[in-house]
This record gives structure tokens, C-alpha cells and sequence, in this order.
């Protein structure tokens, strides 16, 4: 209780402050759960993907609820379609299989016209005409805006204001932090904290140092090495921060001789468990820490949620 409590207390607090709060997953109570659309188009591969770092999943057509919450969604967002749902062929011509598993036949479904495919390699989409809504199929390479659902559990969300409990607070440094154990390269890596809410740390002085450096694994296994969020560009080499931050602000305190910029492509920055900073030039898979701050809400706390803090408060 105390959890959904520091949670929605701090949306409460944002807004009542006049700052921006907008979470990026509205809650829908037709669809029991979360949504989001995503207008930038992708392959439904990488819109699988990204609906997963979400921590998501594509919307598939499931029941009658979540069909008319997709409809709202796209309306609200000025979006006719088509746009990809997570229903698909992938692998069996005559199969449709939604991600959670969920054949087409157990759908909700309202076909734009009639189709027979006998090949794989396609997947489900809608668009919205009016009031009404149809579903069609289209090649899985094609790049489609798609919205991402999250269904409502019995999970809260926790004090880093996300679904994820890897994501721990920090009292010292006021923020939140998850070590990515799975070696990514630097742009994989910024990709998955911004789809998580957050971005890639951002060490700010040696107190932030020293936290960081506690998350190395013990013993080393060879695992000295986390990717962050500091990066460079220009000629000269100019080193700046994700969030736009000068080098000369943070924290950068650089290993003997580095920045080197060996073989001149060398443009991303790590710290190893000596508590300095190397550079690297991104393509290599290192293991990465991902920063969020506790008030950055991922999903709008539920009217559920909040009627269990305060009945008289409108959420």
C-alpha cells in the first residue's frame, strides 16, 4: 500500500506543481489495462521489441473491450491506420497466432475484406474509418505505427514508478537504477533504458561514481566494464551527456591517456571498476546501467490504484 501510495502521491504532486506529467501508458478500463500508441513506423519485429523493453506487448484484437480501446486510442491520436497489431502468420501460412498465443478464430474480428493467405510472413493490422473498425493483413517487413498493451495484474508499480522491481532507488543519489546483465552495444543499450522510461546513466560527481561502481558483479568474472550514458560528436571531439549535459559538468575522471579515440572511431564512453572512464567505439557488448527518476511515471497509475489511497482524489 505504501508503494502505490509514494507512487500516486508523486503523479499527484507533479501536476499539482504545473509540470509536464504525461505518462507514456494510459490506462483503459474497456481494455483492463494500458496503452500505447507508437506513431513512428517500425517492422512488427522491432515493434515486438520495442512493446517488450516497454514492458508490453503488441495489442492484438483479443475481446471486445480491448478491440474499442484500440479504436479510442487511434481516434484520440488522429490516426485512421493502418497500424500493426500482434496477431501473425510468422509460422504457418494457414495460422494466426496472436503473441500471447491466442488463435485468430478466439478473436474479435472484423475483416476490411475477405482473405485467403497460403503464405507466412504476414501479420494483423487495423484501421478505423468513422466509428467503424476492419482488420487486414499486410507484409510483417512493412514499416506501421502499432500500439503496445500491458494488461492489469495484481502487480504495483514500485517506488521507481515502473513494473520492473530490477529497478532499484537509491537514496543517496535521489534516482533510480537496473544493471542490464545481457551485453548490448551503446546505441542497443540507449535504446532499451529510453524504452524503459529512463536513459543510460548519467554520473553526475563521484558519489554517483562510487554507487555505480558498487553494481559491478563480485567476484569480477571478467565483467569490469558498464556502458553510459556519454558520448561524442564534431571534429574535434566534443564528449556530451544523453541529456545534453557538457563533460566539464559531470563526472570525468578518465583512465590514464583516454579519451584516445584509437583507430578514430572510439566515440562512447564506459566506466570500469576502477571508478574511471573509457572510451569505446560502441559496437562492442558490454553489460550497461539504465537511469530513471522515481517521478518519471512509465504507466498512468490506475483508477484502481488510486481509489485504494484516496476515494475523494481524481487521478
Amino acid at each position: 500500500m505504501l508503494t502505490i501510495y509514494l507512487v500516486c502521491l508523486s503523479y499527484l504532486l507533479i501536476a499539482a506543481d504545473g509540470q509536464l506529467c504525461k505518462p507514456q501508458y494510459l490506462f483503459s478500463t474497456e481494455a483492463e489495462g494500458w496503452l500505447k500508441l507508437h506513431t513512428y513506423p517500425a517492422s512488427w519485429e522491432k515493434a515486438l521489441q520495442i512493446c517488450s523493453y516497454e514492458g508490453a506487448v503488441l495489442a492484438s484484437p483479443l475481446d471486445a473491450g480491448l478491440v474499442n480501446a484500440i479504436r479510442s486510442t487511434m481516434a484520440q491520436n488522429g490516426v485512421n491506420g493502418p497500424i500493426f497489431l500482434g496477431t501473425h502468420n510468422l509460422h504457418s501460412g494457414h495460422h494466426f497466432v496472436s503473441v500471447e498465443g491466442v488463435p485468430l478464430s478466439n478473436m474479435k474480428i472484423n475483416w476490411a475484406r475477405q482473405i485467403s493467405p497460403d503464405v507466412s510472413g504476414l501479420c494483423l493490422t487495423t484501421t478505423v474509418n468513422g466509428r467503424s473498425q476492419y482488420m487486414n493483413v499486410t507484409s510483417c517487413k512493412d514499416s506501421l505505427p502499432y500500439i503496445c498493451y500491458r494488461k492489469l495484474d495484481n502487480r504495483t508499480m514500485n517506488k521507481c514508478g515502473t513494473f520492473d522491481d530490477a529497478y532499484h532507488l537509491n537514496k543517496q543519489t535521489g534516482s533510480c537504477y537496473k544493471v542490464h546483465h545481457k551485453k548490448a552495444t551503446w546505441h542497443n543499450a540507449y535504446e532499451i533504458c529510453a524504452a524503459e522510461g529512463g536513459h543510460l546513466v548519467v554520473i553526475d560527481d563521484e558519489e554517483e561514481a562510487l554507487v555505480i561502481k558498487n553494481m559491478f558483479p563480485s567476484p569480477s568474472n571478467g565483467q569490469d566494464t558498464f556502458f553510459i550514458g556519454l558520448f561524442a560528436y564534431g571534429d574535434p571531439l566534443d564528449w556530451m551527456t544523453v541529456n545534453g549535459d557538457r563533460v566539464d559538468d559531470v563526472y570525468n575522471n578518465w583512465g590514464p591517456g583516454q579519451p584516445d579515440n584509437r583507430g578514430g572511431i572510439q566515440h562512447y564512453a564506459t566506466i570500469i571498476r576502477a571508478g574511471t572512464l573509457d572510451d569505446d567505439n560502441g559496437a562492442t557488448k558490454f553489460r550497461f546501467v539504465c537511469e530513471k527518476s522515481p517521478t518519471a511515471l512509465q504507466f498512468e497509475p490506475s483508477p484502481v490504484q488510486c481509489s485504494e489511497i484516496r476515494r475523494n482524489v481524481k487521478c
